[in-house]
């Protein structure tokens, strides 16, 4: 009787392991792999951004193409609201989160809560590292690229106008230094200024925002103040946000397109933007579904076969402007 009952419960315990997802792990997610029933978390920083909602629905499509529970979340640029929904999202039982964190500060402490249940993390956006320094996998834009790409454009646009000089015309970068993916843009974008001689005929200021375009439409009118001397203005930012909200600032001082050219590093913006009679000039334009795609497909191909996330991977971005916007897809 007693072998009996010993062997019923081994069977049980087969039974139900059999019916229980199962996950072996390293610490960088290589060789990571579910049996049976995969679920992955995809937070967003600000699902308000145009560019957040693209990546989030091309995501739920692949994932129920795939036949993946997807659980996605907005944390409304929280930090605190960040940390609890890692948390409540590793205790419902997701085996791989994707992350777009509002403050890369947090990024040790997202990766610590999740390799502490050895969950893989795939960084979207803005990079992340442990305590250690290290890399979490991350798909986002290449900065140095689209940088360069900015700078150029604004430069040439500089250079085409005979009357600009440093005592007249500013060259603008509506920052956001504490995002390591945005000063690889802006830096890259202002190298690439100077390079092709914009300098030489402007003043470079720098105009701090938080990402969003109002914070942008009160620093610039701010700056717009403290150089009364300026007529002219080339602007960029990390983001498109940046770029219309110095535009809006400068309409409102009556500065029209003819004294303003602005170019946005992230397409979000750009349909709506050139679609109006504005100094928004172009933008590099960037597939923020693909984005999104790429990312649950590096994740589930993660879970699913075990296939390593690339270190880094680039989602591509052409110019768009007013003459070529609507064969790229704006309406």
């Amino acid at each position: 009787m007693t072998k009996r009952i010993v062997s019923l419960a081994l069977a049980a315990a087969a039974l139900l392991a059999g019916c229980t997802n199962t996950a072996t792990t390293n610490t960088n997610g290589a060789g990571t792999q579910v049996d049976g029933k995969i679920k992955i978390g995809y937070i967003t920083k600000r699902g308000t951004d145009p560019f957040a909602s693209q990546q989030v629905q091309a995501a739920q499509a692949a994932a129920k193409k795939a036949g993946v529970e997807l659980v996605t979340a907005d944390v409304k640029q929280d930090t605190g609201l960040t940390i609890s929904t890692v948390n409540q999202m590793i205790a419902g039982g997701i085996n791989g989160l994707i992350i777009v964190v509002p403050d890369q500060a947090i990024g040790p402490q997202v990766l610590s809560l999740a390799a502490a249940k050895k969950i893989p993390v795939l960084a979207s956006d803005d990079p992340i590292k442990d305590s250690a320094g290290k890399a979490a996998p991350f798909i986002g834009l290449d900065g140095t690229a689209l940088g360069t790409q900015a700078g150029e454009q604004l430069a040439k646009a500089l250079n085409s106008r005979s009357d600009a000089t440093a005592a007249n015309t500013a060259f603008v970068v509506v920052s956001q230094n504490s995002v390591s993916a945005c000063t690889e843009r802006t830096d890259a974008a202002k190298a690439a200024f100077d390079k092709a001689g914009g300098n030489k005929k402007s003043t470079f200021l720098d105009v701090p925002h938080d990402g969003t375009l109002q914070t942008a439409v009160t620093a610039m009118s701010a700056t717009i103040t403290q150089n009364p001397g300026i007529k002219n203005w080339y602007i960029t930012s990390c983001n498109d946000d940046g770029v219309a909200g110095a535009l809006r600032a400068l309409e409102s001082k009556g500065v029209t397109k003819a004294n303003s050219f602005g170019y946005g590093m992230d397409g979000s913006l750009a349909c709506t933007e050139l679609a109006k009679d504005n100094g928004f000039a172009a933008a590099n334009y960037v597939s923020f579904a693909k984005n999104g795609e790429i990312a649950f497909d590096t994740m589930y191909k993660l879970l699913k076969n075990g296939t390593e996330m690339p270190a880094t991977q680039s989602v591509p971005g052409p110019v768009i402007n007013r003459d070529n916007m609507s064969s790229l897809g704006c309406k």
